[in-house]
């Protein structure tokens, strides 16, 4: 698979710099054929930053809400993504900050604790089977804010270290460093939580 043709609606890089000068004229058609074509994209980097669902529809929503209102900024010929992308982790990691200072219960597992029992499935059995996730995501969720987002972008949406760079606003010298120390506290995380059996 390729992981352009996942991210990339435009099987043209001028047909995307077409929907960009469009759109940067006003055409509300133009913006809504980027917003279908990034969607998810953008839905997979917030997830990826502040794993819950709801937050990341949010935050969805608030990068193509604010990539509408800056778009006569943006230099049209530049990769769409990564800019959608650096406004999409900026907004997941303000979302983070103030999450700190105002801590909230998520409702998320417990929603879907109540899908797996009503859709008839046997809890030990979900259980055994998603323990190493479980632990994976317990290791991913603990890492720093910066960690998550390189980790997002490079893993989960298989970035190129420029694009990350773009992205992320740093060099991409920063971008190799983050990731291999990423990867190194998660192995770390990991193997303390399954007790170095992984």
């Amino acid at each position: 698979m390729k992981p352009d043709a996942q991210r990339t609606p435009f099987t043209d890089p001028g047909d995307e710099a077409a929907r960009v000068l469009e759109a940067q004229r006003g055409s509300q058609a133009a913006f809504a054929e980027i917003v279908r074509g990034y969607q998810r994209a953008v839905y997979r980097v917030a997830y990826g930053v502040l794993r819950n669902a709801t937050d990341a529809d949010d935050i969805t929503q608030e990068t193509f809400l604010k990539a509408w209102r800056a778009l006569a900024r943006f230099r049209v010929g530049e990769p769409l993504y990564p800019w959608l992308a650096r406004i999409a982790v900026n907004s997941a990691f303000t979302m983070l900050r103030v999450r700190r200072r105002r801590p909230e219960a998520p409702l998320e597992p417990m929603l879907e604790a109540g899908r797996q029992w009503a859709a008839g499935e046997d809890p030990a059995d979900v259980a055994a089977t998603s323990e190493r996730d479980r632990r994976l995501e317990q290791a991913f969720a603990v890492l720093s804010e910066e960690h998550r987002a390189v980790l997002v972008l490079r893993v989960v949406e298989d970035m190129p270290y420029e694009e990350i760079a773009r992205a992320l606003n740093v060099p991409v010298g920063t971008v190799m460093s983050r990731l291999s120390r990423a990867r190194a506290e998660l192995r770390a995380r990991f193997r303390a939580l399954t007790g170095g059996t992984s």
